[in-house]
């Protein structure tokens, strides 16, 4: 079985391959994390502070709207990234949760 860090390789890898030394630059910036299944990582109203790379599992990304009803936007799962990226590009509070829906692992970046 892969691990995390050769899935984020082997996905970048099919996007632009890199150099071995951009490689170990990109591969030092990630931190493994795991979750449990129904955790919410963001909250809304809070600033979205990692890029997550999931590894395994599958979360959403959901809001509640004006009359309390929660509409789901985006699920994300293995490999692909997630998080609530127009939070953490911005550095603006999150209008989204996002939420393990499994138990998820994934490699993490700040």
């Amino acid at each position: 079985m892969k691990t995390a860090l050769d899935q984020l390789r082997a996905l970048i890898g099919q996007i632009h391959p890199l150099p071995e030394v951009d490689r170990e630059a990109l591969a030092s910036i990630w931190s493994p994390f795991s979750a449990r299944r129904k955790e919410v990582l963001t909250l809304a109203g809070e600033r979205e502070k990692y890029l997550y790379f999931v590894a395994e599992g599958v979360q959403r990304v959901y809001y509640f709207d004006e009359f309390g009803r929660e509409a789901t936007i985006v699920f994300t799962y293995a490999p692909s990234f997630g998080g609530v990226l127009d939070s953490l590009l911005l550095q603006e509070p999150s209008r989204y949760y996002f939420e393990t829906l499994t138990r998820s692992e994934f490699l993490r970046a700040s």
